[in-house]
């Protein structure tokens, strides 16, 4: 490899690689932290909501094992609310919800 061609593949990988995390902090833009999710969890959901993975058997709430909410879907219900459950926008960031929602859509396997 040439001296040249070396020098551009280097500088089309970083610039791939900045690229890549641009805006996100390094993460994926549609990624949550499980880990920081569970802990929003039993803070703010396992009171109303069963989830087996947290150990809650809430029943204000819907079972959120048999709901198996879609990403999508969970981020929604956190942030805006639905019926008896309230909103969290404003009481939780938008890095937290989306956490809490990664968490639940990946552990009932929703999608």
């Amino acid at each position: 490899m040439t001296l040249r061609k070396a020098l551009l593949l280097s500088g089309l990988i970083g610039a791939a690689l900045l690229l890549a995390g641009c805006g996100t902090g390094g993460k994926a833009s549609g990624s949550g932290d499980q880990t920081n999710g569970q802990k929003q969890f039993q803070a703010k959901c396992a009171g109303c909501h069963t989830l087996a993975a947290a150990g809650s058997n809430g029943t204000v709430g819907p079972n959120l094992d048999d709901a198996k909410p879609t990403l999508a879907l969970a981020i929604d219900r956190v942030t805006h609310g639905k019926g008896p459950m309230p909103p969290f926008k404003g009481q939780l960031t938008d890095q937290q919800i989306k956490d809490v929602a990664t968490y639940v859509s990946t552990v009932t396997r929703g999608g």
